[in-house]
């Protein structure tokens, strides 16, 4: 490893991460995940809506004007611990390799020393062999898996559904969009932000999540570049939320991604989830999109199951591989 290091180290060169970088990164990340595409837009609001308290730090190695490597650590917000980092390195395939990814790697564990981490995460597309061998011989192992699928909109039969949506006015409840609850109450948002919260605590994941304060939530996801309220789907029992299902705009053309599904503990088991899904993908086909992905963790079995009887196709999925540190005390 010494002597690969020795090999490339004359031309590899890390450098902080620039504003001018996004172009070239976007262009490294999307060669890497053709089919899950970014764009600088995107790029730029996550890192202008980031908490002040996560600690984020990316350096990049480009040869001409090409960025072909790319490493960074950061934190994840929805499970912010202060000791508790994320890293991930992007090599242009045709650095793979060749020594740049372990150049990569203990530069972010150097940089890392001085936090006192406990535990590290990445996150590792299925089909990157490479990848996952990469960080297993590093000693991380595979916590959780997240199952990516997707559905045809142009197969799919709106009518089938129709009578579980129907069911949800039998049982007193009504489904309206975000746009139309924000008519209805000055308070729409801070309401969607308090269900997110209740339920984003029950998600599968081997930390706890919690939905951010409601002011950086709002800067987040509300003011994202891909928001749309018309494609936010609630539930209601009165004027209080009992379920949400969001649909998020693809960089992809005619193409949508499903967010959050969530229903709040009382009101589960009585078909919510299946009508807010079934109602979600009704309003994408008649929107004239084509397609719609969605993730799940794979112990998500429920969700997953209304995935499947929808007519989702398993996807390559999302695996997250932790190394523990420390013990956490």
């Amino acid at each position: 490893m010494a002597r690969i290091s020795q090999n490339i180290n004359s031309k590899f060169k890390l450098r902080p991460f620039e504003e001018e970088d996004y172009g070239e990164l976007a262009v490294l990340r999307n060669l890497l995940y053709p089919q899950h595409p970014i764009s600088v837009e995107s790029m730029k609001h996550q890192d202008k809506t980031r908490d002040k308290k996560i600690l984020h730090q990316q350096w990049v190695w480009e040869h001409g004007q090409e960025i072909l490597c790319t490493a960074l650590y950061t934190q994840w917000e929805e499970i912010y611990h202060p000791q508790k980092f994320v890293i991930k390195i992007y090599v242009h395939p045709t650095h793979q390799g060749s020594g740049y990814g372990t150049i990569c790697y203990d530069h972010l564990i150097n940089k890392l020393q001085q936090f006192d981490p406990i535990k590290l995460t990445t996150e590792i597309h299925e089909p990157h062999h490479q990848g996952i061998h990469f960080f297993e011989k590093r000693g991380f192992k595979n916590t959780i898996s997240e199952r990516e699928s997707s559905l045809d909109l142009t197969a799919y039969n709106p009518d089938k559904y129709k009578d579980e949506v129907a069911n949800m006015d039998q049982q007193g409840f009504r489904i309206v969009t975000l746009s139309e609850f924000r008519k209805e109450d000055k308070d729409a948002d801070y309401k969607v932000w308090e269900i997110d919260k209740d339920v984003s605590i029950d998600m599968p994941w081997p930390d706890p999540i919690h939905t951010p304060e409601f002011e950086i939530y709002s800067k987040q996801v509300l003011n994202h570049p891909k928001f749309n309220p018309d494609a936010w789907f609630l539930v209601m029992d009165g004027d209080r939320i009992a379920g949400l299902n969001n649909l998020w705009k693809s960089e992809i053309p005619k193409g949508l991604n499903n967010g959050l599904t969530g229903v709040r503990r009382e009101y589960r088991r009585k078909g919510i989830a299946t009508a807010l899904k079934f109602n979600s993908l009704s309003w994408a086909k008649q929107s004239g999109y084509n397609w719609i992905r969605t993730d799940n963790a794979a112990t998500n079995e429920a969700m997953l199951g209304i995935n499947i009887r929808a007519g989702f196709k398993f996807m390559p999925a999302w695996l997250f591989y932790e190394k523990i540190l420390k013990e956490e005390k």
